[in-house]
């Protein structure tokens, strides 16, 4: 047999000690070491996130701005993982999850901006100066303002039970406001009696994937719980291009990112509509069921909020 030797190649060649592939010798870590191994690292990364969290909380709650702003920083930037819409104009329903939670978690308490349309509107800075004489409607001694304050401070008073921070402003928003999301209430009024309804607009297109979901959300719960009627049909091209969601133009406007509402609750001319303005609490109430209907489908508060 020619002194043992395999001429042909039919006997695997031996393999002399050290010559091993790569993770099959004895000195390469099994799978299982390895497993266990990137387990125990990324249950420490997750301590030390956690901490972090924490500390960005006690932070913000003492007001300490500058260092606050890194976790807002970091927050923000889970908010922008989470914001990858599928498609310009459509709407994208966020499940809750680690990301949603540790976003949530960095920024604190819900914010909701409310804006009490018309109010003080003669303080309005010079980039709004022609706004300065716009007070509103009025309809047989009922002014618009009036009622808008009334609404707010009803709105105001129910979210902040639910543990909220609200913002209450006038006619002048304050320059690239930010938060959870903005409300700007407004009613109406016309020389025809029989036009009634309530109405609502976000700026014309979008700012960002949310406001069509807030719009969305805050329609059924007013239609849902009140006998409005829907006026959607003579949403007005003021309405669309809203000067207090135009952060393009003025710099006393909502930041873009954040989801702005214009609403409309009705006609101080109609007798039926105004009979739902002078019951604020009602109209309060069909409000705070849409906003939270929405922050819950966005996964920002948990379904018992």
């Amino acid at each position: 047999m020619n002194g043992g030797r395999d001429p042909l190649g039919l006997t695997a060649p031996r393999r002399e000690r050290g010559d091993e592939p790569a993770g099959l010798g004895p000195e390469a870590p099994s799978r299982r070491k390895l497993r266990r191994r990137l387990l125990g690292r990324g249950f420490l990364a997750a301590l030390v996130l956690l901490l972090l969290l924490n500390v960005a909380t006690a932070v913000r709650e003492r007001g300490l701005a500058p260092v606050a702003a890194l976790g807002g920083g970091l927050a923000g930037g889970i908010e922008r993982l989470l914001e990858a819409a599928p498609g310009a104009g459509q709407v994208r329903v966020w499940r809750a999850g680690p990301a949603r939670w540790l976003a949530n978690r960095i920024l604190g308490p819900v914010r909701v901006g409310l804006q009490v349309g018309h109010l003080d509107a003669a303080l309005q800075p010079d980039e709004l100066a022609a706004l300065r004489y716009s007070t509103g409607a009025h309809h047989a001694g009922l002014d618009e303002v009036t009622v808008n304050a009334a609404v707010v401070e009803a709105l105001a008073t129910r979210l902040r039970a639910r543990g909220a921070v609200v913002d209450v402003f006038g006619a002048t928003v304050p320059a690239g406001y930010r938060a959870d999301l903005v409300l700007a209430v407004h009613a109406d009024s016309n020389v025809d009696p029989t036009r009634s309804g309530y109405k609502s607009a976000h700026f014309w297109p979008a700012r960002n994937p949310r406001e069509p979901l807030l719009k969305l959300a805050v329609d059924r719960a007013v239609f849902g719980s009140t006998a409005l009627a829907d006026d959607d049909a003579n949403v007005s091209a003021n309405m669309f291009e809203y000067y207090a969601f135009n952060h393009a133009r003025f710099e006393h406007a909502v930041a873009r990112r954040t989801p702005a509402l214009l609403v409309e609750l009705g006609y101080l001319s109609n007798p039926r509509d105004r009979g739902a303005l002078l019951r604020p609490d009602g109209l309060a109430a069909a409000l705070e069921a849409g906003l939270v209907a929405y922050l819950r489908v966005t996964g920002r508060v948990p379904d018992a909020w």
